[in-house]
């Protein structure tokens, strides 16, 4: 077997390894996706937004988690997502749970009977595909009836090419000879020009609009602001994990410097704005701690989903600039494969050229001439 074949394997076997792991939870049902259908926890999840959520148990939430629960309310096969504020301990554990958009806490208090599992991941507006399938005719032609019509008329083409045995293996061999002559180019110096100049443009953008990042020691009361261009997201992740819910407003989105929002009245000014009329600029925010917590703190430009960076912040501050600017920069070169990816067949008379060049090069390399 040749190097080629064995990498294309080995390949393909990570990629099989990666979908059955991705994959198999949702079969088993440890894993299962919802749709967001309300705006209770924005900016972390928005409606539209697929969520998955994994099977855990009461005892394995802690304060902070954001919580899948049944409709303590009693209505049927309506399942909630908030976040845990409290627990109160005891023979079975009861949760106090907040929308991290809502100004009050929750009437209600979780059982933990209720408890359905845990969010792990958000994908940003998939959950609009299913009704823009039902209801657009023409996305529905091209996403669903269109590849499967290509895969039908594909299949019906090999049928009749397979059932003379004679015009089979005559198939068979071209398709071994045109593979055979067939050559993978990737444009190396095209491929590097592309990430240099996406990789300086993003790095350029995620740079001016950075914050704060890296260790510090909150007082009882901080301010933080955005004198940036783009919208920023803050995250503070204290050392003990328990004393999250002890800090407000622990993570948040600030608008730039230059806009403004209008607020008809002064009951509509959300949590951690600062409001001293019905005019104010959002693009800052006051947080209160208890004093001198050590925590780290990850500010950066709002080009990836909120829960994506709080994810990536948890694990280190820098982490979420650092995924900005890889997702940013390979992200266009991903796009423009065309461009630097080339597949070729290469004739009798070339491949006798490139043969040649071969032994030729060898010759001088072992200094045979």
């Amino acid at each position: 077997m040749k190097k080629k074949e064995i990498l294309q394997a080995a390949i393909v076997l990570l990629i099989a390894v990666f979908l059955a792991n991705a994959l198999i939870p949702f079969f088993t049902g440890s894993e299962k996706p919802l749709i967001v259908l309300s705006g209770s926890m924005v900016p972390v999840m928005l409606p539209g937004d697929m969520v998955i959520s994994r099977s855990v148990g009461p005892n394995e939430l802690v304060a902070g988690d954001v919580m899948v629960f049944r409709d303590p309310g009693g209505r049927p096969d309506t399942l909630i997502t908030h976040r845990i504020i409290s627990i109160e301990e005891g023979e079975k554990r009861i949760f106090h749970t907040k929308g991290d958009a809502n100004n009050a806490e929750d009437m209600f208090v979780v059982q933990a009977s209720d408890v359905v599992g845990k969010l792990v991941f958000v994908l940003p507006f998939v959950g609009y595909l299913p009704d823009m399938l039902k209801h657009n005719k023409n996305i529905f032609l091209f996403t669903v009836i269109l590849p499967a019509g290509l895969l039908i008329l594909d299949e019906i083409r090999n049928l009749i090419l397979y059932s003379n045995p004679a015009r089979a293996r005559k198939v068979e061999r071209e398709r071994k000879k045109i593979a055979r002559r067939t050559s993978y180019a990737v444009r190396g110096k095209r491929l590097a020009t592309f990430i240099l100049i996406s990789g300086l443009i993003f790095t350029g953008v995620v740079a001016h609009n950075l914050g704060e990042n890296g260790s510090v020691v909150l007082g009882k009361e901080s301010t933080i602001k955005n004198p940036g261009s783009l919208s920023r997201v803050y995250v503070i992740t204290p050392d003990d994990y328990g004393k999250r819910m002890d800090i407000h407003f622990w993570y948040g989105v600030l608008t730039p410097a230059n806009e403004t929002q209008a607020y008809e009245n002064q009951a509509d000014v959300p949590e951690g704005v600062i409001a001293p009329s019905t005019w104010t600029q959002i693009n800052e925010t006051k947080v209160i701690a208890p004093e001198n917590t050590p925590a780290a703190i990850s500010t950066v430009p709002y080009i990836l989903p909120v829960f994506w960076i709080i994810s990536l912040a948890e694990i280190n501050p820098y982490l979420p600039a650092l995924a900005e600017v890889g997702l940013y920069t390979f992200l266009p070169a991903l796009l423009l494969i065309p461009l630097w990816y080339r597949k070729s067949v290469i004739g009798r008379k070339k491949r006798r050229i490139k043969f040649r060049r071969l032994v030729a090069q060898w010759k001088r390399t072992l200094h045979l001439v």
